[in-house]
This record gives C-alpha cells, sequence and structure tokens, in this order.
C-alpha cells in the first residue's frame, strides 16, 4: 500500500473534520461564562494543591432539585476531588458521590455556593459523581463540575 495517496486524503478529512467541529461551537452566555471561570480558578487551585483534571470538565443547566449524575472510573487508593460551582442565581450546590450499587459513599451537602468533596476510593471501580442545585432563584441555575486527581 502506498502510503504517500493516503497523506493529502487524511490532510482533507483533518481540516473538514476541524471546520465542522468550528462551524458547531457556540459562544458561552454570560450565566454559563460566569461558572466557566469559576471552573478555571478551580482548575487552577486544585493544581496548585496537586490535583489535575481527570475527566473533561462539565458544564451544564439543572432545574432546583434535579440531579445530574456523571459516572467516572476511578482508581483504587488515588486521592480524588469532586467541585462543583454555580452561576449568581444558585445558593446551594450539592454532590453526592456513589458506588455501583447505589451506596452513598461521600458528599458536600452544605448549605453554600460550592461544593467539594475530597474522596479516595477503597476499591478501583465506577462511581456515580451527582450535581444537586438545591437553591436557585430562576428555572434553572448553570453549574460546572471538576473531577480532579493528585
Amino acid at each position: 500500500m502506498n502510503i504517500k495517496r493516503l497523506i493529502l486524503p487524511a490532510i482533507a478529512l483533518l481540516g473538514i473534520t476541524a471546520f465542522q467541529i468550528a462551524a458547531t461551537a457556540r459562544s458561552l452566555d454570560p450565566s454559563e461564562a460566569e461558572v466557566d471561570a469559576q471552573l478555571q480558578a478551580v482548575i487552577k487551585a486544585q493544581g496548585d494543591e496537586g490535583y489535575q483534571l481527570a475527566f473533561p470538565r462539565t458544564l451544564g443547566k439543572l432545574e432546583r432539585g434535579v440531579q445530574a449524575p456523571k459516572t467516572v472510573f476511578l482508581n483504587g487508593n488515588r486521592e480524588y476531588s469532586f467541585v462543583a460551582v454555580c452561576n449568581r442565581d444558585c445558593n446551594d450546590v450539592d454532590i453526592i458521590v456513589k458506588d455501583m450499587n447505589g451506596t452513598v459513599v461521600a458528599s458536600d451537602v452544605a448549605n453554600y455556593a460550592i461544593a467539594i468533596v475530597p474522596f479516595v476510593p477503597g476499591s478501583e471501580g465506577r462511581y456515580e459523581v451527582n450535581v444537586k442545585i438545591k437553591g436557585c432563584s430562576v428555572r434553572n441555575c448553570d453549574f460546572g463540575l471538576g473531577v480532579f486527581v493528585k
């Protein structure tokens, strides 16, 4: 097989893919940008503590009382930190971490606009990280979640 004949189509495919990604990307609205800025500050602060993002950060909207689950695979005996933030319309965000049996293994349900859960899993496996907005002055509040590993 002649590799040289594949180079030009591969370059064209990469260019088309990059164009499609740029065409489908949208700018963040002010509330999303506020949450994204908070998450960027959290990423820097966690980095100063020796943590790095273990998974891509999550941005979303939630109604009060609704949970947004994210399933993650964690290594046993590693130090993790889960951090959730929300926009200015929110005054209470919680994180609840469950194992795959549905047992709560860690949480931060204090009444604050940021939730931080340090966690060292006893064993390797899948865990469900749930973000819940408990206090929101509008129908939907924007939130962000970062999962960090040391």
